[in-house]
């Protein structure tokens, strides 16, 4: 790998790892969008075959994913007490921008069979389900036990290895993205140490899974991201309008928030397609 191939790598690892952390945001599906989610998945689902092949990749990936999670959680300890419902307009239109991406791994020259369809309105239902689980108020005190944190962690990790799905949505929807995000905010690690060892668990364990359905159900499987990225901004929008209180600043906030989402969502797009045209040119 050259120099410019490491830089590249961290970059799209940072984007990978600040979506990560969005509520309602995917860094499963930034992965798919800049074309290193499948190579990414078979490396983990195979980490003593493709360990020593990869781990340049992995390396460089890992360590931009982590710059993009403390970034993200240090910037949105900051805003969300102030801008929580207008973030949430930013967030729905950078997962709108990604569909077109999304939709184009569902292209394979065949029309939509009724298997594809049932399982994009699978995917879809499955984000709405998370919504009501949300407006249930499950509530978590912030001194959650170790095994709810493990748990939490290990389904955070499923959700964060799924492209469509916002691992954060879920920790919002448990009660646990507050003081998750305040202790990296806070570079306070070793309260969420529990949450990270579920989550290593669960992706070693749930990546084979994933590995096998992109190889043997690739259409369908990506019919259900793409459900889930649409799921994913009616969970967003839709908590936000639950929350809003109708006054005018917060009106003009969101409309904002959604101009910048779309702007940034369009860039983020733009600088996809030119990392997959250079892969493909090289």
């Amino acid at each position: 790998m050259s120099t410019i191939e490491y830089l590249k790598n961290i970059v799209i690892g940072a984007f990978t790892g600040f979506f990560m952390m969005m509520p309602g945001a995917s860094g499963a599906t930034m992965a798919v969008v800049f074309g290193i989610y499948e190579r990414l998945i078979r490396d983990i689902s195979k980490l003593s075959k493709y360990l020593v092949e990869d781990i340049r990749f992995l390396l460089t990936l890992g360590i931009g994913a982590i710059i993009g999670v403390l970034a993200c959680a240090k910037g949105l300890d900051f805003l969300i007490d102030d801008y929580e419902i207008p973030l949430m307009f930013m967030f729905a239109m950078l997962i709108l921008v990604q569909i077109p991406d999304i939709w184009k791994q569902t292209d394979d020259g065949e029309k939509l069979t009724s298997s594809n369809i049932i399982a994009m309105a699978a995917g879809f239902a499955i984000m709405i389900l998370v919504l009501i689980i949300g407006q249930l108020g499950m509530e978590q005190s912030d001194s959650a036990g170790v095994l709810v944190m493990l748990f939490a962690g290990m389904i955070y990790a499923v959700c964060a290895i799924s492209p469509g799905i916002s691992g954060s949505t879920i920790l919002l929807a448990l009660g646990l993205f507050t003081p998750v995000i305040d202790s990296l905010g806070n570079l306070e690690l070793k309260s969420i140490l529990p949450l990270a060892v579920g989550a290593v668990i669960s992706v070693i364990l749930f990546a084979k899974f994933i590995n096998h359905c992109v190889n043997s159900y690739r259409k369908s499987t990506y019919c259900v991201i793409l459900g889930l990225t649409a799921g994913s901004i009616v969970t967003v929008i839709g908590n936000a309008l639950l929350n809003m209180d109708g006054d005018d600043d917060i009106l003009v906030q969101c409309v904002v928030f959604a101009i910048i989402g779309l702007v940034i969502g369009w860039g983020i797009h733009l600088f996809s397609k030119h990392v997959q045209n250079s892969s493909g040119s090289e």
